[in-house]
This record gives C-alpha cells, structure tokens and sequence, in this order.
C-alpha cells in the first residue's frame, strides 16, 4: 500500500479480525518495498497478498509472488490499471473486496524483458519514452497522460528495428513496438485486443512508421478496439523474440520504464502466477 488515506482506514475497517479476517496491512516506504515485503509474505505462506495500488504497485507484489503458491489480489487504485481491467476486476473499492472474499483462483502467465517480469505490456519505442515523460509528472491521471502523450508525439522520431520470431528475421521502422500478455496498456486502451493471459504466448505489435498523420487516425483505432485491424499494424505471436536496436534507450514494462541496450530479449512464462479474479461463469 502507499501512503495512508481514507481507503486504507476503510480497509482497515473492512479486513478486521470482528469480520473474520487475520490481515496484515502494510504501508510502502520506498521504491523496492512491496517487492521485498511480498516476497516475505510469500516465504512465510500466506493465503493472499493483495496490492493496493496501480500498475507499479502491481508488478512489485506479483515479481515477488512469481512460481509460489501464494495468490495475489488487485484493489485498483492507480491512473491505468491495465492488469485489474484486463482481469476484469472492479475498480469499485466495494466491489473489488466482494471478488476478493470469492477466493476465485486462476493462474496467469507473465513475460520477461531482458529478465525484467511484467504481466501486462512492455515493449520500446514511444510508449517507452512517454512512461519516461510520465512518470515523471507530479500529478497522475489520464488527462495527466493525455497531455504528455501529445508533448512527447510532436518531438518523437521512429527508431529502426531488427526483429528475430521462431527463427525468422524481420527489418521495420517502427513508432513503436509492444509485447503483450494481456490486452491493454491501462485505461482500457487496447493495443493487443486479441491478447490472452492464459494461452502460454505473448502478442507483438509492430506499429509501422508513417506520416503523423496516419499514426494519428491509427491510435483513433485504439479506442475501438480496433488496432489490430489497421494496415499500419503488424501482428505477431509467439513464446520468444529478439529485438536489436541502434542505440540503446527506455524500455516500459507494466507502466514502469528502464534504460536497456541495444539487444533485447524477451520470452513468456506460462501458468507463472496464481490470482484471485472474479468468476465470469454466472
């Protein structure tokens, strides 16, 4: 959890032992923080660790929680939430604690960049250079998002990229280029629609360099769910790539970004993750 507020006086409230609960709750106080302290959890077997926070949050505690018994639960409290919207979990405080008291159980894959876990998206290019922008906003936010995205779309050039799938060899000029386990980026922007977290594969999604103008009606498409149909986009799947680039640059991964070279692997890991996910049988 970050810093304590009125959600974390209600949850204090809702998880008390008179309600049946035995919780732990625990407040972050620095970058590595809920990594490490998941990772305690974990060793000393609880039932679930849940991370109360946004994607950053997110990653931190599932890293941790990675090949272990031990689930993990979301409480959405972050600008994009990808992983909790892709999982289809509310963002309704209320409503994500009900998913949470149904202890419905699924495992998920992840995938690695260059070792690196994420459990959404990551990938090089724009988006990787807008998370540098971003994250380094006092304020959060999709409007917050919206205006970087515009400030960093004027002054971005495409980069060039030699791509290695299953042994075949691929050259592009690309704004940007995303591997992903699930289908969005956050705020239920969709650049992989078709993405599945549980099929062992991870999608690709080269976004070809073209006019300003054309990159621009493409990521109207965005919002439709309809990227993937667009000629400017090329769609790959597969369980591991190589990408090499001209210089080294920023990477994101689950809405974090990393400085990386010029080589750059990345693989999926199937079943790597237990998660408490609502039951969409009904």
């Amino acid at each position: 959890m970050g810093k304590k507020s009125s959600l974390v006086r209600r949850l204090e409230g809702i998880f008390h032992p008179q309600n049946g609960w035995l919780a732990v709750f625990h407040y972050t106080t620095g970058p590595n923080d809920a990594f490490e302290t998941s990772l305690r959890y974990r060793e000393e077997l609880y039932d679930l660790v849940v991370a109360v926070g946004g994607d950053g949050t997110v990653n931190q505690v599932a890293c941790a929680l990675l090949h272990s018994p031990v689930p993990m639960g979301i409480i959405p409290a972050g600008s994009g939430n990808g992983l909790a919207r892709h999982l289809h979990i509310p963002l309704s405080v209320t409503k994500a604690i009900e998913v949470l008291t149904q202890m419905n159980i699924s495992t998920i894959d992840s995938g690695e960049i260059n070792g690196q876990p994420f459990f959404c998206t990551a990938g090089v290019g724009f988006d990787a250079s807008l998370a540098n922008r971003f994250n380094k906003l006092s304020t959060r936010g999709f409007a917050s998002y919206l205006i970087a995205s515009v400030k960093e779309f004027v002054q971005y050039r495409a980069k060039k990229y030699t791509l290695t799938i299953d042994n075949q060899t691929f050259d592009y000029h690309a704004f940007l280029i995303t591997f992903a386990n699930c289908s969005q980026w956050g705020n239920n922007i969709m650049i992989a629609p078709s993405a599945d977290e549980k099929d062992g594969l991870l999608d690709m999604v080269v976004w070809k360099n073209k006019s300003k103008f054309s990159i621009l009606l493409t990521a109207t498409r965005l919002l439709f769910r309809r990227i993937d149909r667009s000629s400017h986009i090329k769609n790959f799947c597969g369980t591991s790539f190589t990408l090499i680039r001209e210089q080294e640059g920023w990477v994101h991964f689950d809405g974090e970004h990393t400085w990386m070279g010029k080589t750059i692997h990345i693989g999926s890991c199937p079943t790597a993750l237990k998660m408490v996910t609502p039951c969409l049988c009904q």
